[in-house]
């Protein structure tokens, strides 16, 4: 489900929604838009990575880049990727992609009579679809909803989309399988 659908009429009474901190800032992403929470592996850390990119890993044979949020939204004072960093594995574009946060506070459940309409274009780069009031937010704090659809730019994809594909061949070139059996002739 969208979670642009979480705001309309039709919509079930309550939205789900994963908490968690970037850069001081209290952001949320619809629950059912995070595949898994995960622990930050080691990263393959790669020169020609654009900004955001903190790194790669594997996940079940596929090349998962780890953006950033306090990067690919502009926030500044977001802690990198520390030795305790969660990640929220989401699907962009069918493929997983890994979002770096700096700390998870939880999954809550929210009225959609609660939730404030965002202007996306005045906010979070456009990302923000709606706010709601959470402790994680402080007092009088709006936590920001983020429609993870809207995380990269049609031409940020089509440049991580690149970027994935360029790793994956280089990696693919250190695997087992790529090394020729060596000549056993005298």
């Amino acid at each position: 489900m969208s979670p642009l659908a979480t705001l309309s009429a039709s919509a079930p009474l309550v939205s789900r929604c994963v908490v968690f901190s970037v850069a001081g800032r209290a952001l949320a992403l619809p629950m059912d838009s995070v595949r898994r929470f995960l622990p930050l592996p080691k990263l393959d850390r790669l020169p020609t990575a654009p900004p955001p990119v903190e790194g790669v890993f594997r996940y079940h044979g596929e090349i998962v880049p780890v953006l950033r949020l306090s990067a690919l939204l502009d926030l500044d004072g977001g802690e990198g990727a520390g030795l305790y960093a969660p990640l929220m594995l989401v699907t962009w574009q069918g493929r997983p992609l890994a979002l770096l946060a700096d700390r998870i506070h939880g999954d809550v459940a929210v009225p959609v009579d609660a939730m404030l309409p965002a202007e996306a274009a005045l906010s979070f780069n456009g990302c923000a679809i709606a706010g709601f009031a959470d402790p994680a937010a402080g007092p009088g704090g709006t936590v920001a909803l983020l429609d993870p659809g809207r995380l990269l730019s049609a031409a940020e994809g089509r440049l991580l989309d690149a970027f994935r594909d360029a790793e994956e061949r280089r990696l693919n070139q250190w695997s087992v399988d790529a090394v020729p059996p060596e000549d056993s002739a005298p």
